[in-house]
């Protein structure tokens, strides 16, 4: 296997962009970017100068007021709200007292290949090297082509892991809020898989990192050959990788993670050991956060990671049917009421997840969903009060709660009756599911978190710091 070169590339990648920077920043031309609510996000100094302003004090600044205080009501102005078109036009600007002519380009900036973010200009003088130039119309246009270019490669880089080539961080995240909206306005369905390497670590110490950066190269580029040209794939960190799946419900997304994992196991992108990757899936919910997608997303790759990696598992949300139609609304649901809050911002937010969990399973349950199904959005309930009772058993004991041994023991007591029901409804296909979801939901996360744990609220009027970390 011949040796990567993409981690020697990052130096080099490093430079070319702080020389990008500088052209733009250095440029005789006029460049500015205004984002959609029209305050300006970016402008060069020779754009400030002709405004005779500093260019620091741009930013979050109105287009309007600048101009109008500028006296330059008309003249460079970069557009006209989030224009998805190129245009190009020579305008006449009085500056100062005397009038000066540019090439203006006025172009959209994209969130990757979606919507429009912002918008751009750039302002080449004609005739200001006049004496120097036989044609300054050509030389200005010369110089727009080079100035555009690098603010396509710096929209690029900004928006680029420098390793891989896969999107960052700051793309998804903005790729990911469009996709909620268009979920949330039409009713799309969208989906996150977040991947893992296995074994990483492994592979880094033993093999050495060089060869750990050609494995993340090579897993992007068969990824990058097994997805849709409108689903993308980002480097979250490390070894872990999020695929964005737009118009895709879950079990589409379940089968696409299933064939991802399959085509990475039979790559071979090691000669030297195997290598395969975990992934969990989990569909939009409309109304909830883009870092409560993500981390159910990401809590389905862990179980994956633990029942054995080199697998897939889905968070059992789902707003579709098998057949693609779209669920009805539940007439039955858990409500979360604004009375039911601790004053405490973690447990409230404990809290509301476990109520979000418990209207899963009841959905599942009344939409006679695959038993496989059913359980599943049972085990993640279970999983998630666990987790609940131990923190907020370490909680009771910070603030000094004085009933936290009976509290502790009423936990114990629940949580053994869950994990005896979850392990007969797992196997015991006769037993009705509908009892295990009265005590998961009802007894528990509606009854307990309701009921009992509002006995040590009073008790978290000044939680200590190391409480709510």
């Amino acid at each position: 296997m011949s040796e990567p070169l993409a981690s020697t590339e990052t130096p080099a990648r490093d430079a070319h962009a702080s020389l990008l920077h500088s052209l733009v920043a250095q440029s005789p031309a006029l460049i500015a970017i205004r984002g959609n609510d029209g305050t300006y996000l970016y402008a060069n100094e020779s754009f400030a100068q002709t405004l005779n302003v500093p260019a620091a004090s741009l930013p979050g600044r109105h287009e309007d007021d600048v101009l109008h205080t500028a006296g330059l009501p008309r003249a460079l102005r970069i557009g006209n709200g989030a224009s998805a078109e190129v245009t190009h036009s020579e305008e006449e600007a009085i500056v100062g007292l005397r009038a000066r002519r540019f090439l203006i380009t006025r172009f959209p900036l994209r969130a990757g290949d979606s919507e429009v973010i912002a918008s751009g200009m750039i302002a080449t003088e004609i005739g200001a090297r006049a004496g120097s130039l036989p044609n300054p119309a050509e030389y200005a246009e010369s110089r727009h082509a080079e100035l555009l270019h690098a603010l396509e490669q710096m929209e690029r880089l900004a928006y680029t892991d420098r390793l891989t080539g896969a999107w960052n961080r700051r793309h998804l995240e903005d790729a990911a809020l469009l996709e909620m909206s268009r979920a949330e306005r039409h009713g799309h369905a969208v989906s996150l898989l977040v991947l893992d390497v296995d074994h990483f670590k492994e592979i880094n110490d033993q093999l050495g990192h060089a060869v750990g950066d050609y494995v993340l190269v090579e897993l992007v580029r068969r990824i990058r050959s097994d997805i849709r040209r409108a689903d993308t794939i980002t480097r979250w960190g490390g070894e872990e990788f999020v695929v964005l799946a737009p118009d895709t419900a879950l079990r589409e997304a379940e089968q696409l993670a299933h064939k991802l994992c399959a085509r990475v196991a039979e790559a071979r992108l090691s000669s030297a050991r195997p290598v395969t990757i975990s992934a969990g899936v989990a569909e939009y919910r409309c109304g909830e956060g883009f870092e409560h997608w993500l981390a159910r997303a990401d809590r389905a790759m862990y179980r994956a990671k633990n029942t054995g990696r080199n697998r897939v598992v889905a968070d059992p949300y789902s707003a579709f049917a098998s057949d693609g139609t779209r669920l009805a609304s539940s007439p039955v649901e858990l409500v979360w009421r604004e009375s039911y809050r601790s004053g405490n911002e973690r447990v409230d937010r404990q809290h509301r997840q476990l109520f979000e969990h418990a209207n899963r399973l009841l959905q599942a349950v009344i939409a006679h969903a695959p038993r496989a199904e059913v359980l599943e959005a049972m085990e993640v309930l279970v999983e998630d009060i666990t987790a609940h009772f131990a923190e907020e058993e370490r909680l009771h004991a910070s603030i000094g709660y004085p009933d936290r041994e009976a509290h502790a023991a009423e936990h114990g007591h629940l949580l053994a009756q869950a994990n005896r029901l979850f392990e007969r409804a797992r196997l015991d296909a006769e037993l009705p599911i509908a009892e295990v979801f009265q005590f998961l939901a009802y007894d528990i996360v509606a009854q307990h978190l309701v009921g009992a744990d509002r006995q040590y609220f009073p008790y978290l009027e000044t939680p200590p710091a190391s409480a709510t970390r």
